[in-house]
């Protein structure tokens, strides 16, 4: 009955072709093992090769970093060496300008007191050369200097007698009443001038100076006169003292243009009278202000 079931079931399919068809299935079957097999191998292919290759380059990055450390020590050591020498040049620097920073606030120390000595010096040289030129002109107090006196007048005569009579001859009997008690007499020093220039003054020494002062006096208020000459008598200074006095006579002839009273004063002053009051200036300059603040208005 089965087999006339099998029969009845495949009744148009024919034996060889039943064959073929489990050949079939079996290459098939054959094949998807083959398949199973041949993945399951390259998937421990793939996992075999992923390994070498993460060893391989694990390998590398050693290697490459150990050239690169080692390359960087290559190039570090020349410039460590060119670090350390500049280290060194720069200690060296800071010693040396510690030293000089030293050695200048000791030269600034030195500087200072020597500044200060200095001051002190110029202080007591300007004291001397004031007390020396009181000294030079306190000594000339007794002389007097006769000035516009034709060079040649004395004639052969000494000339402590030639002054003394010529002083006698030009003030007559005010002064004098006989030739004036003389020390000494004599022209500046210099070459004697040629014709028609200023003749060179003549330096007195009086031996009592009460007779000078009077001449003097008297000589501020007469004229004298010589050969026709007019003859000025003037106090014997010495030359710093004389470029003093001289500068205020820029001022004081403005003074005199103004019909303004004044006065030089020894050693170096000027006293004005203005609107009766009477003030001293001790420089031209002062002098020079209160003419144009009180009177050159």
């Amino acid at each position: 009955m089965s087999s006339s079931k099998q029969k009845q079931t495949h009744p148009l399919v024919p034996p060889t072709t039943r064959s073929t068809a489990s050949i079939a299935g079996k290459l098939a079957a054959m094949a998807a093992a083959s398949n199973v097999k041949n993945q399951a191998a390259g998937e421990t292919f793939e996992s075999v090769s992923t390994d070498l290759l993460i060893s391989e380059l694990t390998k590398q990055r050693i290697s490459i970093r150990d050239d690169i450390s080692a390359l960087i020590q290559e190039s570090i050591g020349p410039l460590q060496s060119s670090m350390n020498a500049l280290r060194e040049s720069v200690e060296g620097f800071q010693s040396r300008l510690t030293a000089t920073e030293t050695l200048a606030g000791e030269n600034f120390e030195k500087v200072s007191a020597a500044e200060k000595a200095i001051k002190t010096l110029q202080t007591q040289n300007a004291s001397l050369l004031d007390r020396i030129g009181d000294l030079e002109n306190r000594s000339r107090r007794a002389n007097l200097r006769i000035v516009n006196v034709p060079e040649g007048s004395e004639n052969g005569k000494d000339p402590v007698t030639f002054v003394a009579e010529l002083l006698l001859e030009m003030t007559g009997t005010e002064v004098f009443d006989n030739p004036p008690i003389l020390e000494r007499a004599h022209q500046s020093p210099g070459q004697k001038p040629a014709d028609g220039r200023k003749p060179r003054p003549f330096v007195v020494c009086f031996h009592r100076f009460q007779e000078k002062e009077r001449l003097l006096r008297w000589a501020r208020q007469h004229e004298m006169k010589y050969k026709g000459n007019l003859v000025r008598i003037y106090q014997d200074l010495s030359a710093t003292l004389s470029r003093k006095r001289s500068s205020y006579n820029g001022i004081k002839q403005s003074l005199y243009q103004k019909g303004i009273r004044f006065q030089l004063l020894y050693p170096a002053r000027l006293r004005v009278t203005f609107n009766e009051e009477t003030l001293v200036f001790n420089t031209p300059e002062e002098a020079k202000q209160f003419y144009d603040q009180r009177i050159n208005v």
